[in-house]
């Protein structure tokens, strides 16, 4: 991909947005970026808060709609009484049951928060549909469980927000929402991401931006016909009913950077994280140089003859390449060292970084976690905003000493510092095996250490 695909406005373009409720603050940084880009699509479609977004985007104010998303909470979006305050797994949980008593005894929590906030911001429906871009949305009828789709044409004057209401009405989580005697609930739900309605329109390129919402999706395969992008994240976005402004604020940052990786590849780099492409490649050099002195048993005596033996560096690179979630070769493997320490130190991925800004934050965080450990719990590794289920879980497991990937990376690394670790004693034999991760991490560690002392 490169900068030209954002720029050829001789083709006829779509723009399409997918569901998923709070997650779709990461759709805001995509349009930030696209307008950094002057990027101007002839089609827009969306289903549930990506409807939203679509008519945003074509009222052209990226300011005002990330203005918009920073102050939403959970209870501005739904009738709950908020901010809510989840600090751990246990309020995670609580919260979620209380949503869970209120749907049922109220067959889905009123929406009308969310109705005064769509009327507040999508206030010219008029400059909508004089804007020349073809705009069109999905609900699912819910007498006949079909998803419908609408362009701007098939809906009556005055009723676009009911439609965009309609499409965000997450039922049974939210009212369903009623127009014209019909009952409509979220779109998302037959049909996540509407590719097919830009398809439709026969356009020359298409972009998605998938923020993993729930719902079927349904693959169309003249998607292959068109010059294409699919903007995701590797990274979780959030619950999509809980709102809260700090994982708004990362999002919309993640959204931004992500696609200028996709767009300008020669300035911005990284997988998981955004670095300057000049100090990534800057790295490459001393990384490789001290990978060469431990491959050939310059480092960690007490290793080398495990290190050495390509039969025992097959299962850590599978290992890291699971983790990765790319595949690690020759050239990208310090980036990959890099951004899977980044991942354990809870590095959040919010800017973009300098390669020795990032490791020297590594390696605070490092010397904090090591000098406390068994101590107060070091502030960096707190959520800075309210994580999803999954995360909540990865948290609670690094809280366990003998489970921790961070426990165990910092005991590892003192055996490593003094190179009383050795291949020949089970334990460590053991360790290496079973916990592969950690033992990497902390070679790298080392390596970051050592590295700072230069």
């Amino acid at each position: 991909m490169n900068h030209s695909f954002f720029l050829d406005d001789s083709k006829k373009r779509a723009l399409v947005f997918g569901g998923g409720g709070s997650k779709g603050s990461y759709e805001i940084g995509v349009w930030k970026a696209l307008d950094e880009l002057e990027y101007k699509p002839d089609i827009v479609t969306g289903t549930s808060v990506g409807a939203l977004n679509g008519a945003l985007f074509i009222l052209g104010n990226v300011a005002e709609a990330e203005k918009m998303w920073k102050q939403i909470e959970t209870g501005n979006v739904l009738d709950i009484k908020g901010p809510l305050n989840i600090r751990s797994f246990k309020d995670y949980r609580r919260t979620l049951t209380g949503f869970l008593i209120k749907i049922i005894r109220e067959k889905g929590i009123s929406s009308k928060p969310l109705e005064d906030m769509v009327n507040s911001f999508v206030d010219n429906e008029k400059k909508i549909r004089e804007s020349g871009i073809e705009f069109g949305l999905s609900v699912t009828n819910l007498k006949t469980m079909a998803v419908e789709y609408f362009f701007l044409d098939d809906i009556e004057e005055g009723k676009l927000n009911d439609y965009l209401l309609a499409s965000a009405s997450a039922y049974p989580a939210i009212q369903k929402k009623m127009i014209d005697g019909v009952p409509y609930v979220d779109g998302g739900y037959r049909n996540q991401i509407p590719i097919n309605m830009a398809l439709d329109k026969k356009p020359d390129q298409v972009i998605v931006v998938d923020i993993h919402g729930p719902g079927l999706l349904k693959y169309d395969n003249r998607f292959e016909e068109c010059d294409s992008l699919w903007i995701r994240t590797k990274w979780p976005l959030g619950d999509m009913l809980l709102f809260d402004t700090h994982r708004t604020e990362v999002n919309i940052q993640l959204g931004y950077y992500e696609t200028l990786k996709l767009a300008v590849p020669e300035k911005y780099a990284g997988v998981w994280y955004t670095f300057s492409y000049e100090s990534v490649q800057e790295e490459r050099a001393p990384f490789y140089t001290v990978l060469h002195e431990l491959l050939n048993g310059h480092r960690t005596r007490g290793l080398y003859h495990f290190i050495k033996e390509e039969d025992h560096q097959l299962p850590l690179l599978k290992e890291l390449t699971k983790r990765w979630k790319t595949e690690i070769t020759e050239k990208n493997m310090s980036l990959a060292m890099l951004e899977l320490t980044g991942k354990v130190f809870n590095m959040i991925p919010d800017r973009k970084y300098e390669v020795a800004d990032f490791q020297d934050e590594i390696r605070h965080r490092l010397t904090k976690m090591r000098d406390e450990e068994h101590l107060d719990p070091v502030e960096e590794f707190q959520p800075r905003f309210i994580l999803s289920g999954k995360e909540w879980s990865e948290e609670f497991f690094e809280g366990l000493p003998m489970i921790s990937n961070r426990s165990l990376i910092s005991q590892i690394l003192d055996k490593l510092e003094d190179d009383t670790m050795n291949w020949d004693n089970p334990f460590y034999r053991l360790l290496i095996m079973t916990r592969p991760f950690p033992f990497v991490i902390a070679l790298y560690c080392k390596y970051l250490l050592e590295k700072q002392d230069i």
